[in-house]
């Protein structure tokens, strides 16, 4: 009896080792020839990276080797006065701006990095340079703490602000900012007006990781998808008047995105948060620099996207303008300024109001107080990655957890992280190669990650690499966002 309890033990040992040689045979190992690190050790390491990246003097003496100070005139000083101007060297690429810290470091000693563009593009130097000042001033009194910047677009074009080389100059400006004035990492906001809105609709869908909210002023999308903003709070404010042309609509594709980023967050099943504020009666100018202003704006924006609307609502516009005011210059029906004349503004409430029966409601506009609310997950558990909408010029490869390289142009991602250190992700159309990206906050590196895709689940046994974590922290100039190991998606399925 003893003899056959042996037999059957030994028989049940040999099939165990078995299945584990099968399965060391099947797993799939990243960093293979590094020691195993426990979940606390894994953030102990990143810490230490962390520290050695932020306290290295050579970063630090480059850093400051492309930042320059000079002064230039204050185009609206009577008296002669100048503005201290600092300029940021990228290589061959050069970016201006104007700086203002403001209040006290929390506790942490940290600040919030307020980035803010200006309107203007497609005309004279002088003219832009205005504009450039002005948005100095623009946001910056609803800031009670932080870093305002005022960025000087690097051309004068109409795309000023999103020209290719400007995207490489935005994350070094970031990391400057980071690793020489102590700038919050997660505390990094997006504002623009007018053409800055424009750069603000490009530069927040392309580089989505950096900012933890982004608010767009009167802008114009120029055919800009905003699927990457899912973890990226954003505001579209426009004037319930401002069409700038009857191909650009500015009002009307503001309404659009209410829509769109309501059905991205529905598929999703979260994510995509937003709000569209459409002023009434105001065309290209409102007021949302004023912190706590409530202001008029429709209450369901959605409806103002109905196409049957446009065309009846900018001729009702038009004649208004007319009636009230003897103007029958189109682009005056955006450009006229609320409060110019009283009768006509009332009209257009009338108008909005009664004639099309869009109801309307008092919400907080401040451009300010809607980023403030909102603090940036660099390692969120759900991305979506448009692979069509990026900044090729970026040496940055990376996307929160996922990276690509340049090539790799097309197609849609989306990725989820579980607590039982599964991970699924979804490449819809995607033309070439692309990796998984692990955080320490993400997964435990003590044991094997599951990756389940539409190809099948895999195991995937990661020993986390501080050389890894250092070049991923040099990539970014964000330690936030770095990783400490890297699955090629390709390689879940060499074996097979």
């Amino acid at each position: 009896m003893m003899k056959g309890v042996k037999g059957a033990f030994c028989a049940l040992i040999c099939i165990m080792l078995a299945l584990c040689a099968a399965y060391a045979e099947e797993a799939v190992v990243i960093n293979g020839e590094l020691e195993p690190l426990t979940g606390e050790e894994t953030l102990s390491l990143l810490a230490e990276v962390t520290e050695e990246y932020m306290n290295d003097p050579e970063i630090a003496r480059q850093m400051e080797a492309s930042l320059t100070a000079g002064e230039i005139p204050d185009p609206f000083s009577e008296e002669g006065q100048t503005l201290e101007v600092f300029t940021l060297t990228d290589g061959e690429r050069k970016m201006r701006f104007l700086m203002e810290i403001v209040g006290d470091a929390d506790e942490n000693g940290l600040y919030p990095l307020y980035i803010t563009l200006h309107g203007g593009g497609g005309t004279a130097p002088e003219s832009n340079d205005e504009e450039w000042v002005r948005m100095f001033d623009y946001y910056r009194e609803a800031v009670e703490s932080g870093i305002y910047i005022a960025c000087r677009g690097i051309t004068d074009t109409w795309d000023l602000h999103f020209r290719p080389e400007s995207y490489p100059l935005y994350d070094r400006l970031i990391s400057t900012m980071v690793r020489l004035f102590s700038a919050d990492p997660d505390r990094v906001y997006l504002l623009g007006f007018s053409a800055g809105g424009d750069g603000v609709y490009q530069i927040a869908a392309r580089m989505t990781d950096r900012f933890a909210a982004a608010n767009m002023s009167s802008g114009h999308p120029n055919g800009v998808s905003l699927r990457n903003l899912a973890n990226c709070p954003f505001s579209i404010q426009a004037g319930v008047r401002d069409f700038y042309s009857e191909g650009a609509m500015r009002c009307f594709r503001a309404a659009e995105f209410e829509q769109v980023l309501n059905g991205y967050h529905d598929e999703l099943g979260g994510g995509y948060e937003h709000q569209v504020l459409i002023h009434v009666p105001e065309g290209h100018n409102y007021d949302d620099t004023t912190a706590g202003h409530l202001g008029e704006v429709l209450a369901d924006p959605a409806t103002y996207a109905d196409p049957a609307i446009r065309e009846s609502m900018l001729y009702a516009f038009e004649e208004a303008l007319q009636t009230c005011a003897g103007d029958d210059v189109y682009a005056d029906v955006s450009y006229y300024y609320p409060g110019m004349n009283r009768e006509f503004d009332e009209e257009i409430r009338r108008i909005v109001r009664e004639d099309f029966r869009l109801e309307t409601t008092f919400k907080n506009t401040s451009a300010v107080d809607y980023v403030n609310r909102f603090t940036r997950d660099p390692a969120p558990a759900s991305v979506v990655w448009d692979l069509g909408t990026r900044a090729e010029s970026r040496q940055v490869t990376s996307f929160y957890w996922l990276r690509a390289g340049k090539e790799v142009t097309e197609g849609i991602i989306t990725a989820k992280v579980t607590g039982d250190n599964t991970i699924t992700v979804r490449p819809e159309n995607v033309n070439g190669d692309f990796s998984i990206l692990l955080h320490p906050l993400m997964v435990d590196f003590s044991r094997p990650v599951r990756i389940v895709t539409p190809q099948g689940e895999y195991e995937v046994i990661v020993r986390p690499s501080r050389d890894v974590l250092k070049a991923s922290m040099l990539e970014t100039g964000d330690p936030a966002l770095a990783w400490a190991a890297e699955i090629p998606y390709s390689a879940l399925f060499a074996s097979e």
